[in-house]
């Protein structure tokens, strides 16, 4: 947490609400180190921003075409 702390301009308990949000939706990954909590970053969920931002472009595609076709 010290780390992130250090590099942002958010406060202690801000990031760490981030962090349970992000767990929660399963972006983050935490375990407990003595004292400390180490969060690491699940990259396959992130996998899926990019499978929606295509889906995204092919439906703003589609009603192009649609949006043409009606317009003629």
């Amino acid at each position: 947490m010290k780390k992130l702390t250090e590099s942002s301009r958010g406060t202690r308990q801000a990031v760490a609400k981030h962090l349970r949000l992000m767990a929660k939706a399963g972006l983050v990954r935490s375990k407990r180190r003595g004292r400390e909590r180490v969060s690491h970053l699940e990259s396959r969920e992130l996998e899926a921003e990019r499978d929606l931002r295509a889906i995204s472009e092919q439906w703003d595609a589609v009603l192009g075409r649609l949006e043409a076709f009606v317009e003629k």
